[in-house]
């Protein structure tokens, strides 16, 4: 793409506009963009409630945010979702789509994988992720340390989700382990260099 010209990014937020956490997540993609994009237009769609889609072809970037749904399930809503990752794939080749944890799922349901829910329930935690010989050259600053975060969530973020959000996300967690994962936080972590190579790659 030109380098002159700004980046035209949409952000699809997988979860219900009117909840609080959904806001909050909405302004650390915001943060988290302007640190590595800081000229790109960002505009932020709820799938969810308002059924509110970007036009692919007028994006460089489509995100698929994190949610609490089933990316398995049946609801009309999610149904929809991979409608419109299917068409923006097969209708604009040159938007590039990233999906982040739901997201993901759903990009990978779109097109043919399988996925179904984790028989224990949500876990929520940060862990170590082991990159494939693909990952390792698309992430090359990140081949030997293994170690992610989701490049939208800032610490402030993650206490909330993992000490005061609902079950939804930490039901299966004690009090104890949750305080575990928190302290993790102080660990250094790669979301900002991860969608920094992201941008680097939509301008290829």
């Amino acid at each position: 793409m030109d380098s002159t010209t700004a980046l035209q990014i949409a952000v699809l937020i997988n979860s219900p506009s009117f909840n609080e956490f959904c806001h909050a997540v909405r302004q650390s993609f915001s943060d988290a963009f302007r640190i590595v994009a800081p000229a790109a237009q960002v505009d932020f769609y709820d799938p969810v409630v308002e059924g509110y889609f970007p036009r692919p072809q007028d994006c460089d970037l489509i995100v698929l945010s994190g949610g609490k749904a089933d990316a398995s399930s049946s609801e009309p809503w999610v149904l929809k979702l991979l409608d419109f990752v299917r068409v923006a794939a097969r209708d604009s080749p040159r938007t590039q789509i990233m999906g982040i944890c739901f997201g993901h799922q759903t990009v990978a349901r779109a097109f043919g994988g399988e996925v179904a829910a984790v028989s224990t329930g949500p876990i929520a935690a940060i862990q170590d992720v082991n990159l494939t010989e693909v990952g390792k050259k698309f992430f090359p600053f990140a081949a030997n340390s293994g170690y992610y975060v989701h490049p939208e969530f800032q610490n402030d973020l993650v206490k909330k989700l993992l000490l005061e959000e609902d079950d939804v996300y930490n039901g299966n967690s004690s009090r104890q382990q949750l305080e575990l994962e928190v302290r993790k936080l102080d660990q250094s972590m790669d979301g900002i260099d991860l969608l920094r190579r992201v941008i680097q790659w939509v301008k290829e």
